[in-house]
């Protein structure tokens, strides 16, 4: 069985639950999941088209990388095909670059949709629609999103999550503020 290169997007979410609030309430970031661990994902149903360079997984979407957990409706994988480093081998498909289902391609975006839920030991990210980029290295989070560490939230329409500048931004929507709840620790706590 080949694995599915989607351990960008899982390394992604783990680092975005992990850095989702300011360095001021965050005492301890989490270390990242290892994108060399393996990946598990099960769905009622899964489409790959590499002449789009798409692959969906459909129903009951439960993905699982080391200690992180995405469950959504669907998930789909955008990814760019490997060019062809060698002539093809006697039947190897026609269409030379590699595909998804080759262990070939690298993962562009994902977006997880409907009943989104990202879990990652004492965090849970929850929202409508998460979308990463790996090219800008961000992951947003919308509709009614909402992140937990532990007693602590962070809640919004959007929280956008920008990995390599340690840093996010939560926006409320008309009518709505951003919320955020702080569980101060008891003396002596780490």
């Amino acid at each position: 069985m080949r694995r599915l290169p989607i351990p960008a997007l899982l390394t992604a979410l783990t680092l975005a639950l992990a850095i989702y609030a300011p360095s001021a309430w965050a005492a301890k970031k989490a270390e990242p999941t290892t994108s060399d661990q393996p990946i598990h994902v099960v769905s009622d149903s899964l489409e790959v088209d590499n002449k789009t360079q798409v692959a969906v997984f459909i129903g009951a979407v439960k993905a699982t990388q080391g200690d992180v957990t995405i469950v959504s409706d669907k998930l789909e994988v955008y990814y760019d095909r490997d060019a062809p480093d060698e002539p093809k081998k006697k039947g190897e498909a026609e269409g030379g670059a590699t595909g998804i289902m080759d262990g070939g391609g690298k993962v562009r975006k994902v977006v997880a949709l409907g009943h989104v839920k990202i879990t990652q030991k004492d965090r849970v990210a929850v929202g409508r629609k998460a979308t990463y980029w790996a090219g800008g290295r961000k992951m947003l989070l919308e509709g009614k999103a909402t992140v937990w560490r532990g007693q602590n939230q962070v809640s919004g329409e959007k929280i956008t999550v920008f990995l390599d500048q340690d840093r996010a931004v939560v926006h409320g929507e008309p009518g709505k503020r951003v919320a955020v709840t702080i569980q101060p620790k008891k003396q002596g706590e780490k």
